[in-house]
């Protein structure tokens, strides 16, 4: 049985979409990530030092950077096209706002993206590198120094061609393993956003939906907006210069 080409290339192109998207989201979140690390490590030090009074100081910066992270990261993964109905402001006085549903499951997320999320955003950035670094290995290998090794892993040193090719075997696996587990692990990232970053189950989720769909609706009337006045300016700056000319 003879697959079409067309079919062929359309599942090429859109195994290539999703993989570049994939790339997209973990690099971002690469970038929450290790924001979450540092609001982690300023809330442990806020726990630590609780006993002797400067805890109590450093807790209400530590849970505002907490939740304008969450916030963050709720608009980011938004804009990647994952609904997120987002919960009910939490509370800002300090007693009230660590006993908040809402605050915990943020401290949740916050640990899990600190650590797994982290961690997939480093494989989402450097996989895709060392793709394309052993993958045109044979293009530049006689322009590297004489110790450098044939992969980007480290093994091997490049002492001719069936070297440098073999490294370039190495950049197609590479290659694979991004268009293959990208989307996964982009999901996998995401994952603990979609499920303690939305709204709790005591929330009126239909409020909040029309409150994203009003939201939504607004910033694409703005865009719009801004398409015809810029349609606009081209429009009458053409025509002066028309009617400048004319004049002439």
């Amino acid at each position: 049985m003879t697959v079409p080409v067309a079919s062929v290339r359309e599942t090429a192109v859109r195994t290539l979409r999703a993989a570049r998207a994939a790339t997209g989201q973990l690099v971002g979140g690469l970038g929450t990530a290790f924001q979450a690390l540092g609001v982690l490590v300023l809330l442990a030090a806020a726990a630590v030092t609780a006993p002797a009074g400067l805890g109590l100081l450093l807790a209400p910066g530590a849970l505002r950077a907490l939740h304008a992270l969450a916030r963050r990261e709720r608009e980011r993964l938004s804009g990647r096209g994952i609904e997120i109905v987002p919960p009910d402001p939490p509370p800002t006085r300090l007693r009230l706002a660590l006993a908040d549903p809402t605050t915990r499951r943020e401290l949740g997320w916050l640990v899990r993206h600190a650590t797994l999320g982290l961690l997939l955003g480093l494989l989402g950035l450097l996989l895709p590198l060392c793709a394309v670094r052993d993958t045109t290995f044979p293009l530049w290998w006689r322009l590297s120094p004489g110790e450098a090794t044939t992969t980007s892993i480290g093994i091997g040193t490049a002492h001719g061609w069936p070297d440098a090719l073999a490294a370039t075997l190495l950049g197609v696996g590479w290659t694979a393993i991004v268009l293959g587990l990208g989307p996964g692990m982009a999901r996998l990232q995401a994952a603990p956003a979609r499920r303690l970053l939305v709204a709790g189950p005591g929330t009126d989720l239909s409020l909040r939906v029309a409150e994203l769909t009003a939201t939504r609706a607004a910033a694409l009337d703005a865009h719009a907006t801004e398409l015809r006045r810029i349609e606009r300016s081209l429009h009458d700056g053409a025509q002066n210069r028309l009617v400048s000319v004319t004049v002439l």
